[in-house]
């Protein structure tokens, strides 16, 4: 199982270093999980590469209708709660993240911890939840949390 934070996710519609790797995950069929705020930040991402003039009109439609489908599809959406949030504020003063990045862990510290241990059929199979990360930053506090990190470059 991997979660992906929108930096690792957006190389899925983003040609960039690591975009290989990302659609490697996807085709593989695991279940990959990202919180709903990497809806905004991916098409943002988007958004500012067409503003920037490194897409084209059609090619940034393409890409919004193949976000949409994953998220529609393909990803396994976490919610963002004061339950997926517990983790936030001890995230933020042990590691010194970005807010965005803080709700991205804290949302995966939950999955971890609240979900899978708990999801039948994963008991005792020795699979594990990698956290997918492009940023260095969040990916040394991902790997302090007890997280394997997978990052696509």
């Amino acid at each position: 199982m991997l979660y992906l934070d929108s930096s690792a996710l957006v190389k899925r519609y983003v040609l960039e270093e690591g975009s290989k790797a990302i659609n490697c995950r996807f085709e593989s069929g695991e279940n990959i999980y990202t919180s709903v705020l990497s809806f905004a930040e991916v098409y943002a991402t988007i958004d500012r590469k067409s503003r920037e003039k490194k897409l084209t009109a059609n090619e940034k439609g393409k890409l919004v209708d193949e976000f949409r489908a994953d998220w529609a599809f393909s990803l396994n959406i976490l919610e963002l709660t004061t339950i997926t949030m517990l983790a936030l504020p001890s995230l933020c003063e042990q590691y010194f993240l970005k807010a965005s990045d803080a709700i991205q862990l804290s949302a995966a510290i939950w999955l971890k911890d609240a979900i899978w241990p708990r999801a039948k059929g994963f008991e005792n199979s020795g699979n594990i939840l990698e956290f997918g990360v492009y940023d260095r930053q969040l990916g040394k506090a991902a790997r302090r949390c007890g997280f394997q990190v997978f990052n696509p470059s």
